[in-house]
């Protein structure tokens, strides 16, 4: 069994992505020792945390256990140290000073190892130590390869903005997939065009932790980006982002972009309004739920739902025209 394939069970999933999720990607040998042991050993063994510059400060082992004391070199014992009152010359053991750290590339080949990904792709590293471009993936079911990248701490205020400046200087194509390991609830997509944020819990493979499963990403991408970059009205990420000639539109909260995907299926099949009573029935939402409630605080949702006599729509006609060279 190689590395990138060895078993990581979900509780050692959960410490390393910890690890990863903290400012320095570090945890000293001791709090792995003391708390962790069971979980750390496959992380260690799969090369995902590694040894980094020992520290030589460690807890008092006899004295006050919750005070840190400074350790020395003791020639006689060829070992770190400290001068106890109580207890005279301590020997820490040398696995107590040990610090591991994230190896980003053994993590990154690890995540990518079941993604059809071109030949010649290796994670290219774009915010030191935040944000990494892995390659276009073929996915079953679409017909171009998808760009997906990793990030990690986008929960971090600053780390947010830095990542956002970077993509939005440097903007997909079409479509972008950002896998985390960051939690993804409360992030501010809207701040993102045309992109998706996947927590990586949404995407491993059972019995192997910390491996994207293609299917598992097609599955998620499946309301995504179906449309092509030349449709006049199109769509991407589940609906968090549609676009109307070149006019655009974001959308938060599963409600709105359930909305906005019934009113796309009614009108790409041909019906221009549809019932917003069985709009509600359909999406099984709560008989009293009211169009402005759901859309309350979205700047421009009526430029494109109009809402009226019972029934509502998408207002692409209208916005076409606006667009056309001899809109007055």
């Amino acid at each position: 069994m190689t590395r990138s394939s060895s078993t990581i069970d979900e509780r050692s999933a959960r410490l390393f992505v910890s690890i990863v999720e903290t400012k320095s990607a570090r945890i000293a040998g001791a709090v792995l020792h003391d708390y962790h042991a069971a979980s750390a050993t496959p992380l260690i063994g799969a090369g995902l945390l590694v040894p980094d510059a020992p520290v030589p400060v460690a807890t008092s082992l006899v004295d006050h256990e919750d005070e840190p004391v400074n350790l020395e070199w003791s020639p006689e014992q060829r070992a770190y140290g400290y001068f106890s009152p109580a207890a005279g010359w301590v020997t820490v053991d040398s696995e107590r000073l040990q610090v591991f750290r994230l190896d980003a590339n053994a993590f990154l080949g690890r995540l990518t190892s079941r993604l059809d990904l071109p030949r010649s792709a290796r994670p290219a590293e774009r915010i030191p130590g935040h944000l990494w471009e892995l390659g276009d993936v073929r996915l079953s079911g679409r017909g171009a390869r998808v760009p997906i990248w990793y990030a990690r701490r986008l929960t971090d205020r600053e780390t947010w903005q830095q990542v956002v400046n970077y993509l939005g200087g440097h903007p997909p194509a079409d479509f972008r997939v950002v896998v985390t390991t960051s939690a993804t609830r409360g992030l501010a997509e809207a701040d993102l065009s045309r992109h998706q944020c996947i927590a990586l819990g949404h995407l491993e493979l059972s019995g192997a932790a910390l491996v994207i499963e293609p299917t598992y990403l097609a599955a998620q991408l499946k309301a995504g980006a179906a449309t092509h970059a030349g449709d006049p009205v199109r769509h991407a990420a589940g609906f968090r982002h549609f676009w109307v000639g070149k006019r655009e539109f974001k959308f938060g909260g599963d409600k709105r972009r359930q909305i906005v995907e019934y009113l796309f299926n009614a009108w790409d099949g041909g019906k221009e309004s549809v019932s917003t009573e069985v709009m509600f029935a359909d999406l099984e939402f709560d008989v009293s739920s009211r169009m402005r409630d759901i859309f309350k605080g979205h700047p421009d949702w009526r430029d494109l739902i109009e809402t009226t006599g019972g029934s509502c729509r998408l207002r692409i006609r209208e916005l076409l025209e606006a667009e056309s060279p001899n809109a007055g």
